[in-house]
């Protein structure tokens, strides 16, 4: 059958040879081991859609590069792919749509741009200046001797007028965006879910 026929491609896919797959028995292999398996269970039937449950736990490094990497190549190849995972970093490298959900509430759905690209923000480095009125644009104000950064809260460009008008200097200004992780926190944060002092 042609089931048949893809297995060998499938163990060599997911980094698993036909030989040792044949020696040994389902319970003698380790999760990792066994997360592959399902891997190649999964695509055995060459499915269009495809769910897949944290797919990448319990893998080494090594381990997780390749299913990542599989799971692009399925994406490449027109195939639809519901990935679920706690983690969001996998999410961000892995996903084009995005769904979050918190306590079964559906905090958002989107692209990563649609998602991420409302919070960016900006990273501003300079020296001199009027500390008080830098405070109110950059709450997160660091100083060392005459220099400051942070991170810049309002309009950019009334940013720089109000700089000029301090006669303050300007030496970096860097768009940041939060990684999905940040974002997610800040979710939670916002609909008391989750406090820093947890």
């Amino acid at each position: 059958s042609i089931q048949k026929q893809r297995i060998p491609e499938l163990l060599d896919l997911v980094g698993l040879s036909k030989s040792t797959a044949i020696r040994k028995q389902l319970r003698q292999y380790s999760k990792g081991m066994l997360q592959r398996i399902g891997m190649a269970q999964t695509l055995i039937n060459d499915p269009e859609l495809v769910f897949l449950d944290e797919p990448m736990s319990g893998l080494d490094p090594m381990g997780r590069y390749q299913i990542r990497e599989i799971i692009i190549s399925l994406k490449k190849q027109g195939k639809t792919i519901f990935f679920n995972s706690h983690v969001l970093s996998d999410v961000e490298k892995i996903c084009d749509r995005i769904a979050i959900l918190a306590e079964g509430e559906l905090i958002c759905i989107g692209t990563l741009d649609e998602v991420l690209g409302t919070n960016e923000s900006y990273y501003v480095k300079g020296k001199s200046g009027n500390l008080k009125i830098l405070k109110k644009w950059i709450p997160d104000l660091e100083l060392e001797h005459n220099f400051w950064q942070g991170h810049l809260r309002g309009d950019p460009k009334e940013f720089l007028v109000s700089l000029g008008l301090m006669k303050a200097t300007l030496m970096k200004m860097n768009i940041e965006r939060l990684s999905l992780e940040e974002y997610f926190m800040q979710q939670l944060r916002e609909r008391g879910i989750f406090s820093s002092k947890e």
